[in-house]
C-alpha cells in the first residue's frame, strides 16, 4: 500500500491512518513504500528499496544521478550551512520577527523560552553584520583594535562562523567597552560614550533583532525614543495635540533623568526582562554585556549599574527599564472612562498625560499649578523608590504653555490665533545657537587652508541635517536668517583666505557661480527648504512587523471618521 507522505513516516513504521488490520504479507510492501517516500523527502531522488530474505540486511539502492535539490533559506544538505544571500536572510529574519511580535500581542503573559537558537542562526548574524557594517561607527575600533576592514580581510563568513560556534559552545565572552569622553559645550561636563568591540556589536545587534519584536508589543504608545517607525516629530506633534483645544492642557512638567544610562539598576532591569524572556542563555548573554566593564584611561572599571551609552543594545534596555514609568501613567489614564474623567475634572481633580523620548519626558497637566507640583513630587518619589532613578533638578521645571518650554530641540508655546489659542513649535534658542556655532567653527581662521569645495562638503551635511529636522516647525523666518548668517560667514572666510582681493573681486570669482564647487556641488541654503507641517499620526504608527490595523491607539479610542467623497 502507498505511503501517504505523512511527516512522521519512517522506514519500518506502520501507517495507522487506515482502519482495520492489514494482511500480514503486505508488511514488506508497506515498509518498502514508506522507505521510498522517506528517501524522496530526504532529497535522494527515486531510490529503489531491495528487500532481502528474512535474516539478511536490507540494502539501499544508489540514487539516480540528477541535479541537487536546493534547500530552503540557502541551506545545504549537510549540517554545515552554505553562504546565505543578504536579501534571503533579511526575509527569513523578518518572518520569525513577525511571528514573535504577533504571539506577544495575542497573549500578554506569554513567556519566550527558546530564543537562543534564533540568536545564533546564521541568517540573524548575517543581518546583524550588515546593519553594523552600514553604520559609520564600524570604522571605529574597540579595545581589540578591529574594524570593518579587518573583518572583510579575514572573510565575513569565517568571522560569523567562529562567532556562531563560540556562542553555541558557551565560550563567547564580551570584551570591555572602550570609553570616549565628549565634552558638553557650555556646562563643563562630559558625556561618556562606550565603544564595544566589533564582534560584540554584531552579537548585540543579533540580540536586539530577537528581543525588539517582543518588547515593541509590550511598550506603551506614549514613548517615542529609539523605537522603529517613531520620530521626535511624532512626540512634538503629540504634545501639540494635547495643548490645542479641546484638550487644552495648560501646565508642562519638563523631566530629565539624571545620568539615565549610567544609573539604571541592573537587577530591576533583569527582572523586567524576565517578564517576557525566560531563556536563560539569552538572559545570561545580556548579563554578560552589562557586566563586561569599561576600559577607562587604560584601566578596567567594573560596571555594577547602568548600561554603556553608545552600545547597540543599550537603547532597548533603557526603554525596558523606563517602561515601568510609562505603564504607571497609561494605567492611570485607562483606569477611568471618558465620562469618569469629565466627572473628576468637574470635581477639581487634574488630568495628565506623559510623552517620553528616551530619558526626556514631558507631563502635561490640565489643572492648577499646585496639582502639577504635587504630580511632579509623586513622579520623583516613584522613580526613586521603584526604579532607583532620580530627576535632574536643573532640568526639571513646571512651565505654563503660554510661556513656552523646550523639548527635543524645539520651543513649544501656545499663542493666540484669532479667538482660539493654538500651540506652535519653533527651533529652540539653544538649537539655533548650536548650528551657528558649528558654522562659525568651520568658517574660522583655522580652516582657511581648505578649498571652497572642501568647505562646501563640510558645511552641507550639517546644514541639511539641522534644516530637515526643524522643517516641520514654524521656522521659515529662522531659515531666512540662517541664510543671511551663512552668507556673511562664508564671505568673511573668503576675505581671510584672499586678503589681497576686494569684496567685488571675491564676488566675481565665487558668487558668480553661486558658490558652487568644481564638481557641481552647491552650498546648501536653508532658506530654500520648504516648511511643511508634520502630519499627526496619533495611534496610526505601525510597527515593521504589524499592519496599521493591528497597531494600538495612543490618544483616541476610535479613529476619525472617513471624509465623504465630494
Amino acid at each position: 500500500m502507498r505511503c501517504r507522505g505523512k511527516a512522521d513516516c519512517r522506514p519500518g513504521q506502520t501507517d495507522h491512518g487506515e482502519r482495520g488490520k492489514r494482511p500480514r504479507g503486505d508488511r514488506l510492501l508497506v515498509a518498502a513504500g514508506q522507505a521510498r517516500c522517506w528517501l524522496m523527502r530526504r532529497g535522494c531522488g527515486g531510490a529503489a528499496v531491495v528487500l532481502r530474505a528474512p535474516g539478511k540486511p536490507v540494502t539501499w539502492g544508489r540514487a539516480a544521478a540528477g541535479p541537487r535539490h536546493e534547500k530552503p533559506f540557502g541551506r545545504s544538505g549537510v549540517n554545515t550551512s552554505a553562504p546565505l544571500d543578504v536579501a534571503l536572510a533579511t526575509e527569513r529574519v523578518l518572518g520569525w520577527q513577525t511571528k514573535l511580535h504577533r504571539w506577544t500581542e495575542q497573549d500578554e503573559q506569554k513567556p519566550f523560552g527558546d530564543l537562543f537558537n534564533l540568536l545564533c542562526d546564521h541568517a540573524t548574524l548575517l543581518v546583524a553584520w550588515e546593519r553594523v557594517k552600514r553604520n559609520r561607527g564600524s570604522k571605529t575600533a574597540g579595545v581589540d583594535g578591529q574594524t570593518r576592514w579587518h573583518v572583510e580581510q579575514r572573510g565575513v563568513e569565517r568571522v560569523l562562523g567562529e562567532l556562531r560556534q563560540s556562542l553555541r559552545d558557551g565560550s563567547y565572552s564580551p570584551l570591555p567597552v572602550r570609553e570616549h569622553e565628549i565634552p558638553k559645550r557650555g556646562s563643563g561636563k562630559v558625556r561618556r560614550l562606550g565603544i564595544p568591540a566589533l564582534r560584540d556589536r554584531i552579537v548585540q545587534m543579533a540580540t536586539t533583532l530577537v528581543l525588539e519584536p517582543i518588547w515593541e508589543a509590550e511598550f506603551q504608545p506614549c514613548s517615542y525614543g529609539f523605537r522603529p517607525n517613531r520620530r521626535a516629530q511624532d512626540a512634538i506633534e503629540q504634545v501639540r495635540f494635547f495643548i490645542n483645544p479641546p484638550r487644552s492642557y495648560e501646565w508642562a512638567i519638563e523631566g530629565d533623568v539624571e545620568d539615565c544610562f549610567g544609573s539604571i539598576h541592573q537587577g530591576l532591569l533583569m527582572e523586567q526582562l524576565r517578564r517576557r524572556v525566560t531563556d536563560k542563555r539569552v538572559l545570561g548573554l545580556v548579563r554578560q554585556f552589562l557586566g563586561a566593564g569599561i576600559m577607562r584611561h587604560g584601566s578596567l572599571t567594573a560596571t555594577p549599574s547602568g548600561t554603556p551609552q553608545g552600545a547597540i543594545l543599550s537603547p532597548l534596555l533603557a526603554n525596558v527599564a523606563l517602561s515601568v514609568l510609562d505603564r504607571r501613567f497609561e494605567d492611570a489614564w485607562n483606569a477611568c472612562t471618558p465620562h469618569q474623567r469629565k466627572w473628576r475634572m468637574a470635581k477639581g481633580h487634574p488630568s495628565y498625560r506623559m510623552i517620553r523620548y528616551a530619558d526626556d519626558f514631558v507631563i502635561l497637566v490640565r489643572g492648577t499649578k499646585a496639582q502639577a507640583q504635587a504630580l511632579k513630587q509623586q513622579t520623583a518619589e516613584f522613580m526613586r523608590e521603584q526604579m532607583r532613578l532620580t530627576l535632574w533638578p536643573e532640568k526639571t521645571h513646571i512651565t505654563h504653555v503660554d510661556d513656552g518650554f523646550d523639548f527635543l530641540g524645539f520651543r513649544i508655546q501656545r499663542r493666540p490665533r484669532g479667538r482660539i489659542p493654538v500651540a506652535y513649535s519653533f527651533p529652540s534658542e539653544r538649537s539655533f545657537r548650536d548650528i551657528k556655532h558649528r558654522i562659525k567653527e568651520l568658517t574660522g581662521r583655522s580652516n582657511i587652508g581648505l578649498s571652497l569645495d572642501e568647505l562646501v562638503h563640510a558645511l552641507n551635511p550639517i546644514l541639511r541635517g539641522w534644516t530637515n529636522y526643524h522643517r516641520h516647525a514654524a521656522s521659515k523666518r529662522c531659515f531666512s536668517y540662517l541664510d543671511h548668517y551663512l552668507w556673511w560667514r562664508v564671505m568673511l572666510w573668503l576675505r581671510k583666505k584672499h586678503p589681497r582681493l576686494t569684496s567685488k573681486q571675491i564676488k566675481r570669482r565665487y558668487w558668480g557661480r553661486r558658490w558652487t564647487s568644481p564638481d557641481g556641488t552647491r552650498l546648501y541654503w536653508p532658506g530654500q527648504v520648504p516648511v511643511t507641517r508634520y502630519r499627526y499620526r496619533g495611534h496610526r504608527i505601525p510597527t515593521p512587523w504589524a499592519t496599521p490595523e493591528q497597531s494600538r491607539a495612543t490618544t483616541r479610542a476610535e479613529p476619525r471618521p472617513a471624509r465623504a467623497a465630494p
